[in-house]
């Protein structure tokens, strides 16, 4: 476990120091309660269909470390707060947070 300067001081599990730091929408995203349990928190996310291919933080499973690139299952927005996004798989197994989407160059 480390200890991490959120906006409140928190000890969080090494999956979520791991890998490239957490970018500060990440952290504002990891403040909500999202009212699940959230795998990861997806970043610069280009959409394909209903599945995600992102850049992922707080890997709930430890598995993959911060920045790395994932795809999702197929999901589906069930929930928004701000500009944020829950995900749900269709399996209704994984949720994820979408905190940015890519923004393709003209």
């Amino acid at each position: 476990m480390t200890t991490c300067a959120f906006p409140f001081q928190a000890t969080v599990p090494e999956c979520l120091v791991a890998g490239e730091p957490l970018p500060a929408e990440v952290e504002q995203a990891m403040s909500i309660d999202w009212g699940v349990v959230v795998d990861a928190y997806l970043c610069s996310a280009a959409r394909v269909g209903d599945v995600y291919a992102a850049k992922a933080y707080g890997d709930r499973s430890s598995t993959i470390e911060n920045g790395m690139t994932v795809v999702t299952p197929p999901t589906r927005s069930i929930h928004t707060v701000g500009s944020f996004s829950l995900l749900q798989s269709q399996s209704g197994a994984d949720h994820y947070v979408l905190v940015s989407e890519y923004v393709g160059e003209d």
